[in-house]
């Protein structure tokens, strides 16, 4: 397996890691919907750019379009689609979250806590390594946690997003010279879930007039 960073410096990749985790946080902060879609867009431009300085430092030229394809679509056509998708619903806060704010930031703080003690044994060798998989587990975590947090499906599914994003951060730090293949495949796949989030978030705001997920709990049988 080929290091990738090991040949760019150090400090600009981390910084675009930080400005992820710092994106993410603030996904937990805010009400409104707009704002989080566009959080989500400012972290996957984050993840992309990190990529493309690894794949330029690594010499693994196949991976810049791994990073383009990332910023094209997770970046800018998914945002934008549930922009969309918002407007259409005409849902703009997230006005009674399952959990109150204060307790979801102190929560994910939490989190990111129990990602740095259970990660912070793989970066004795490889500090950049290390900090990167504690980034992957803490974004896993923190979109379950938005996930379980909110109410509006819109949320929902941008808290399914950055536990995405943070699976693409492992799999780019396990296996930097993966095939391309592998994860424009999955990247396809990823875009074709959000289309039918987007389809399921239209039915329920249609039934319900309104795109709270506890209004599904009525179809139980």
């Amino acid at each position: 397996m080929v290091n990738a960073f090991s040949f760019w410096p150090s400090h600009a990749i981390t910084f675009f890691l930080a400005m992820a985790l710092v994106t993410a946080y603030g996904m937990l902060a805010l009400r409104t919907l707009q704002f989080i879609i566009r959080a989500y867009a400012a972290q996957s431009l984050f993840l992309g750019a990190a990529t493309f300085l690894m794949a330029l430092g690594s010499g693994h030229r196949h991976i810049l379009i791994i990073a383009a394809f990332t910023i094209l679509i997770k970046g800018w056509v998914i945002p934008w689609f549930l922009l969309k998708v918002m407007e259409s619903v005409n849902i703009r806060r997230e006005a009674s979250p399952a959990v109150s704010y204060p307790i979801t930031i102190l929560g994910g703080v939490g989190l990111g806590l129990l990602a740095y003690t259970a990660m912070k044994p793989l970066a004795v060798n490889n500090p950049l390594v290390g900090r990167s998989y504690i980034l992957s587990l803490t974004l896993i975590l923190l979109g379950l946690w938005l996930m379980v947090s909110r109410r509006k499906a819109i949320t929902q599914a941008v808290g399914l997003l950055v536990v995405e994003n943070g699976l693409y951060v492992a799999a780019l730090s396990t296996s930097f010279a993966m095939p391309m293949i592998v994860e424009l495949g999955l990247a396809f796949d990823l875009l074709v879930a959000v289309i039918v989030l987007g389809l399921l978030i239209f039915r329920i705001q249609n039934t319900y007039d309104s795109i709270n997920t506890e209004h599904l709990s009525r179809l139980k049988g």
